[in-house]
């Protein structure tokens, strides 16, 4: 038994070093099935970890929004006369939702000038609590008050107040902003915000008046959208029915449509899964055709050595001898194609997450699946080459001798 275990370790040794020199003599044909099984390992390995960055991301937006805050679309029934902006805001006043914080939202695109500088604005009607609800902050000056409902007063998003300072001075508290013929003095510049899919105001992109100051610049405006943030003590899902129920009475020439966080998570979810299933069909496809190729190198490769074969089958090799002989080449060559692809697909996933704009993480389970099913794929197609060599006879294998 010592003797055994002695000789074991350089046997295996031995037969890796044959399986490395037998399939470098094969060299492109090698080459290519290789390519194909790191290519299908990397698309695997990529999917794996998009997937998960893309869950990671849709998981950000969620906290950054929060659990507590709901969106309102209203939009006019089909039939009825457009709502005016001065009913809208009518209708505001008399809505009664507890201790809901609401701020609606008139949004219409317009330009904006600041001394020769103009740039095109989004133009957002709202009250000062849509600073609570959103969770804003200021970066100068501050947020829209009760008192400036009367009047023009403004509030930049960052990256107007950014555009209009490029014209050689930088826009300050205290400066003029125009707005078609009027003239809206500025409050307040906001900090830089990211951008959420799921909130209906950009607001690095806009500037915040109030609703009366709105209505002076956009007759047309109306109010579209409402934002509510619910109070820690109570659940969306007991609140929205009866919110919607009283924001159907308070405004009944309009539809009402209520979003919560958890529909459009979900809804991303699902369009992630269909997008993540997808590609992972498509890896798996390339997967099978480097299986495919490693099939076909490992037939090539007992013809072409099937001389070898019958030689050693001669002086005493086993037909497990010769099957582990060649099942180990199919190994070693899906391993390091899954090897190779594990380091192509994180880099690819890494690449695609910067273009993104998402904050890369890696998948725990992306190069261990990745890598195990390549080396399976690699061995299962590898198995009947590999017991066609074995089951060779000596003497057809010598017939060419």
């Amino acid at each position: 038994m010592r003797a055994l275990s002695t000789l074991l370790p350089s046997t295996l040794i031995q037969t890796l070093t044959e399986a490395v020199d037998s399939l470098r003599t094969l060299g492109k044909r090698s080459a290519l099935a290789l390519l194909g099984i790191v290519i299908g390992s990397a698309s695997i390995i990529a999917v794996i970890n998009i997937g998960h960055n893309a869950r990671h991301d849709v998981a950000l937006i969620f906290q950054d929004m929060g659990v507590d805050s709901l969106s309102v679309l209203l939009a006019d029934k089909p039939g009825t006369q457009e709502s005016r902006l001065s009913f809208d805001i009518e209708a505001l006043n008399k809505l009664d939702l507890g201790d809901l914080l609401i701020a609606p939202a008139a949004i219409v695109s317009l330009e904006a000038g600041f001394n020769r500088k103009t740039a095109d604005v989004r133009l957002v009607g709202t009250l000062p609590s849509l600073f609570e609800v959103m969770k804003l902050s200021m970066s100068d000056g501050r947020f829209l008050h009760t008192f400036d409902q009367s009047e023009n007063a403004v509030v930049l998003g960052h990256k107007v107040a950014v555009s209009l300072s490029q014209g050689g001075t930088r826009i300050r508290v205290g400066d003029w902003l125009r707005l078609k013929n009027y003239l809206f003095k500025v409050v307040g510049v906001l900090q830089p915000r990211p951008e959420s899919m799921l909130s209906p105001i950009f607001v690095d992109d806009s500037v915040f008046v109030p609703l009366q100051g709105l209505a002076r610049v956009a007759a047309e405006a109306r109010i579209n959208d409402l934002i509510v943030r619910i109070p820690p003590h109570n659940k969306s899902a007991s609140v929205v029915p009866t919110m919607q129920d009283r924001l159907t009475r308070a405004f009944m020439s309009r539809t009402i449509e209520v979003i919560t966080p958890q529909q459009m998570i979900e809804g991303m979810n699902r369009q992630s899964r269909t997008f993540h299933y997808l590609l992972m069909a498509l890896g798996g496809i390339t997967l099978v055709g480097g299986g495919v190729a490693v099939m076909n190198i490992m037939y090539m490769n007992v013809y072409e050595r099937r001389i070898e074969i019958g030689l050693r089958m001669a002086i005493g090799a086993r037909r497990h001898d010769i099957r582990n002989l060649f099942l180990i080449e199919a190994v070693v060559l899906s391993t390091t194609g899954a090897v190779l692809g594990a380091g192509l697909g994180m880099l690819l996933a890494y690449v695609y997450a910067r273009v993104s704009g998402w904050a890369f993480d890696i998948a725990a389970n992306a190069i261990p699946l990745g890598v195990i099913s390549t080396v399976a794929v690699g061995v299962f197609f590898g198995l009947k080459p590999a017991i066609a060599a074995s089951r060779l006879p000596p003497v057809e294998a010598l017939r060419d001798y």
